[in-house]
């Protein structure tokens, strides 16, 4: 049996309590727990419970208040959830959360010790203001405030200046892309070097952008586009190739051809080495090659090279690859300059991801103009995903550990949110024993001491 919650209610007080205030709810859950009529072998859970109440009781003695803030915190991460929990599941989650959020709080301050240790350069209240905004950046994105702190930490050793930021932009990435954290973090740190961006979070979210909008609006994923710019993007750069054309070519054989990103990087790789008439002998592309693939693009009228005021120099790539495009598609299946030129390739994976990519140019434009008009998409799923289940439970979390940092910040203090812990433990074996309904009652005490509390 289980009934839905009115958030609002639980959560959502005008005014936050006073100590004394507290003291009385403290004292209403004791007067519950005495109620309770249990086996005997739970008595001895039931006085330590009491016990512990009184012990919490009067450790929030020494709280003058416990800060108005809570209120609007809990219960904006509480509205997106709702409509998944009934009552037993959220006591069970308030009782798990509540052991968690000690646990958070001590990796945070571990990351922050860690991160002033190695970068001498922060100063005590850069470190309290990068633990602050930890919380509030991870529950945009519905991640853990570790994580972020993760991404600060990772970045400053890869020598951003702008390391939370770039944090920021990892964990949208994460969110947007269902990427890992490892990931999201390596496909920012490539693609910069790559292009150049100078970490720039301006031009680093546009690419990113473009590339969520690809993922969402074709059969690839930011997974295998972020794989195949750190395997090709640098040697793109050099030929002038843009990070949206990249992206929109690997996107285009991706989708067609299937294989897995290294693999369709690689023979992106060799296409742009042939049209660029360089040898690679780890790819097999020697002067025989090059010349066979040459013939083969000017028996479809199509030229490598191009000659302006008397010296002769390679064209784009792109654009020879979009001269080729048309000519190929007019082409017969079984006309012989159409294998001629996939012959000229070498056959194989790279002939197929060739085809793949003429064949469907319509669809790399395609990817292209969607690239192009990214902007915003990773911040629009981001907020899908926040509200999603995962997302919701781990914004309540960061709301709930933040609530309890805030808090937890003397001596006295620790003792009651440890003694509040302890208690939740003694709550949760009590309600195991119990069963479905005696969780409910206790739950609502439980909840209504929460209501109190707030």
């Amino acid at each position: 049996m289980s009934s839905q919650i009115d958030y609002k209610m639980v959560f959502g007080l005008d005014v936050p309590k006073t100590t004394a205030q507290i003291n009385t709810d403290l004292k209403k859950v004791q007067r519950q727990l005495s109620d309770v009529k249990i086996p005997g072998r739970l008595d001895s859970s039931l006085e330590h419970a009491d016990k512990t109440l009184k012990n919490t009781e009067r450790s929030m003695r020494s709280i003058d208040q416990l800060g108005a803030s809570f209120q609007s915190q809990m219960t904006q991460a509480a509205q997106s959830i709702s409509k998944w929990l009934s009552l037993n599941t959220a006591v069970t989650y308030f009782i798990s959360q509540t052991q968690n959020a000690v646990k958070e709080l001590r990796q945070v301050d571990t990351l922050l010790t860690q991160i002033g240790a190695s970068n001498n350069g922060l100063s005590r209240s850069d470190l309290a203001r990068i633990g602050d905004n930890a919380f509030a950046a991870a529950g945009t994105y519905g991640q853990k405030a570790s994580d972020y702190l993760t991404g600060v930490q990772e970045a400053l050793r890869a020598g951003y200046d702008n390391a939370e930021a770039i944090s920021e932009l990892s964990l949208a990435a994460q969110t947007a892309g269902g990427m890992t954290s490892a990931l999201a973090r390596q496909m920012i740190l490539t693609t910069d070097r790559a292009y150049h961006m100078n970490g720039s979070v301006t031009e680093l979210t546009k690419a990113l952008d473009g590339m969520n909008e690809i993922s969402n609006q074709n059969t690839v994923t930011m997974t295998d586009l972020s794989e195949g710019i750190a395997a090709v993007g640098a040697v793109a750069d050099s030929f002038g190739v843009s990070i949206g054309q990249t992206t929109a070519a690997l996107g285009t054989m991706t989708a067609a051809a299937g294989g897995s990103a290294p693999d369709t990087a690689d023979a992106f790789r060799s296409i742009l080495f042939y049209i660029r008439q360089i040898c690679d002998e780890d790819a097999g592309i020697d002067a025989a090659g090059l010349s066979a693939y040459e013939a083969a693009c000017e028996s479809l009228n199509v030229r490598l090279g191009e000659t302006k005021s008397g010296i002769l120099s390679l064209r784009d790539p792109m654009t020879v690859l979009g001269e080729l495009a048309d000519a190929y598609r007019r082409l017969d299946e079984n006309d012989i300059r159409r294998n001629a030129l996939l012959d000229a390739v070498g056959g194989g994976s790279t002939a197929s991801q060739l085809d793949a990519l003429l064949s469907g140019w319509d669809t790399y434009e395609s990817m292209l103009t969607q690239y192009e008009n990214g902007a915003g998409s990773m911040a629009r799923e981001a907020e899908l995903a926040t509200d999603s289940w995962e997302g919701s439970l781990n914004r309540l979390s960061n709301t709930w550990t933040a609530t309890l940092g805030n808090i937890a910040d003397s001596d006295a203090v620790a003792t009651a949110v440890n003694g509040l812990n302890s208690l939740l433990s003694v709550v949760e074996r009590i309600t195991d024993v119990l069963g479905s309904a005696g969780t409910i009652g206790l739950g609502a005490g439980l909840f209504a001491f929460v209501k109190n509390f707030a």
